[in-house]
């Protein structure tokens, strides 16, 4: 499974490792152990994100090693000079990396994604992609045992805080034994999980809180509750001087409610485009919706992006959703 990807990092010296917009602690996490045991061996490692770490995830990167993508001279002469691209968690073509992606598309070098996303893989040279894995982390952790690495603790930590909270808090339906095995094993190499989940879960703003406030009062259902919904606007950013990376978790806030199979939640990302995240509880698949828009993801936690306006796109959505729950039930109950 990962002898090739060995082969090439044995064989090569200069690393970028990137991954999706907006990073999650599964793609950062992943993307941090990969660069410290490329580094222990001696490799030259750019970790190269479109997006900046957002606050809340600033512990796990406290030596600021995942840049943000700058267009300048700096920059853009270290990834010319790079030999193998690594994409982590993210699969689906170069557009899903956002402004570095277009970059490193021109690149000439050997380019390899790690990803558990069920989308194309087509835009690198070599890919190991496993949609039984519940997260991307998962697979680097394959990989490092594979290549005889010695884990840190802040390696496990990175790696810990990817799995808990892509499962998460190990409750999505792709947590498997497997799944379990590993993060105990990662406890062996300094995982802290009571200071995982303080810095995940407890440590918010008082100004994020009340937007999570505004976002629940404002949450509406249809199809007979089986739906949730829920956007935010521009203003609304300003109202609450907040900012786009200190929404995370913001998307499941509807499977919170009795009877939602389906939570729909907008963001308006810019003017004129929205960002599109869809959630299930597993007894139904939206990622071939989140494809119509550009999207993907997983069967029950799917996203993409839409041009248009908030509250026009969130209607669609709603009758697609609607129309899909339809054609499930349908085929569940016919003969």
């Amino acid at each position: 499974m990962w002898q090739k990807i060995i082969s090439i990092i044995n064989e090569h010296e200069k690393f970028v490792i990137t991954s999706h917009i907006n990073p999650d602690c599964d793609a950062l996490g992943s993307e941090l152990a990969l660069a410290t045991h490329l580094r222990a061996m001696g490799k030259s490692v750019l970790i190269m994100n479109s997006d900046p770490v957002p606050p809340n995830y600033w512990f796990i990167d406290r030596k600021n090693k995942a840049k943000r993508f700058h267009k300048n001279s700096k920059h853009l002469r270290k990834l010319d000079e790079a030999e193998v691209i690594i994409v982590v968690d993210a699969s689906g073509g170069w557009e899903r990396i956002g402004r570095v992606g277009q970059k490193l598309s021109e690149s000439k070098a050997i380019k390899i994604c790690i990803d558990h996303h069920p989308d194309p893989v087509d835009f690198v040279d070599v890919a190991v992609v496993d949609t039984d894995a519940a997260a991307a982390a998962e697979l680097i952790y394959s990989l490092l045992v594979e290549m005889g690495a010695t884990f840190t603790p802040h390696m496990a930590q990175a790696l810990y805080t990817g799995i808990m909270t892509d499962t998460g808090g190990f409750r999505f339906p792709k947590t498997s034994p497997r799944t379990h095995q590993i993060t105990a094993e990662l406890l062996t190499h300094g995982a802290d999980p009571l200071f995982i989940y303080k810095q995940i879960y407890e440590q918010s703003s008082a100004v994020r809180l009340r937007l999570k406030g505004h976002v629940l009062s404002s949450i509406e259902t249809a199809a007979d509750g089986q739906i949730a919904y829920y956007s935010l606007d521009q203003k609304t950013f300003k109202e609450h001087n907040i900012e786009f990376g200190q929404l995370n978790g913001f998307a499941g806030l509807g499977q919170e409610i009795k009877g939602v199979r389906v939570t729909i939640y907008c963001v308006e990302a810019s003017p004129n485009r929205v960002k599109i995240s869809l959630r299930t509880d597993g007894s139904v698949s939206i990622n071939q919706l989140a494809i119509e828009y550009g999207g993907g993801g997983h069967p029950s936690a799917a996203g993409a992006s839409a041009e248009g306006q908030v509250d026009e796109v969130i209607v669609e959505l709603v009758k697609k959703v609607t129309y899909l729950l339809t054609e499930t039930k349908t085929e569940t109950t016919s003969p």
